[in-house]
């Protein structure tokens, strides 16, 4: 008997031992991210409710009142994502600035991190079977929290959650483009959860995407 629990013990020891921490297991996924990103690319962000802001700049605000006015998407492993409102002025030209940490979380997951970033988050598992993996990070002693799910078969993220209190989060699903051998993230579906609405969703697409 004493013999079985020791054997039992040790297979315990082994099977925990096998396992990777959560901060691991992120650091595991941001890692093959990363490889399967070009260094740099460009396009455009499009939606249906970016295009009807964009209708409503007023004329005066734009640079060349020949040229149209869009929203540029500019990635770099080293710097994340960015979305400028080209041909327009000051005032508008940072229109969307915040919305790859509203809604994409980009800074986080598909750049190269300093260290002391990913020091500021509390990782947790949520969810770890044979083909999906649920992670959620949480900026210590913030209500805010990314919840990330990883298909881990290919990894990559399908989903990300960002919750900003209790009262409201953002649920987006991503989807992938194969473009020159890279795995680009193209595709967003973005739903607003409050706690008394539900938005319909809202898709975003980076279209015309140039490998630099």
């Amino acid at each position: 008997m004493l013999r079985l629990i020791i054997i039992l013990f040790l297979f315990m020891n082994f099977s925990f031992a096998q396992q990777n921490n959560p901060k691991e297991e992120f650091e595991k996924i941001h890692s093959s991210l990363l490889t399967n990103l070009p260094e740099s690319f460009s396009g455009e962000l499009k939606s249906q409710n970016i295009q009807k802001n964009l209708n409503n700049i007023p004329k005066d605000s734009y640079i060349n009142k020949n040229a149209r006015v869009y929203v540029e998407v500019t990635y770099s492993k080293k710097n994340g994502i960015n979305f400028v409102v080209k041909n327009v002025d000051e005032l508008y030209r940072d229109l969307y600035k915040n919305l790859p940490k509203q809604i994409f979380a980009f800074d986080l997951l598909l750049s190269r991190t300093e260290p002391k970033l990913i020091e500021k988050y509390e990782v947790a598992t949520e969810l770890d079977t044979e083909t999906t993996l649920i992670l959620s990070l949480r900026i210590k002693n913030s209500e805010n929290k990314i919840s990330i799910y990883i298909d881990k078969k290919v990894n990559k993220i399908l989903r990300i959650d960002y919750a900003m209190g209790k009262n409201f989060m953002t649920s987006t699903i991503v989807l992938y483009k194969d473009i020159k051998g890279y795995s680009i993230p193209y595709k967003f579906i973005t739903k607003n959860l409050t706690s008394k609405e539900n938005t319909m969703p809202e898709i975003y697409e980076i279209d015309n995407i140039q490998i630099k």
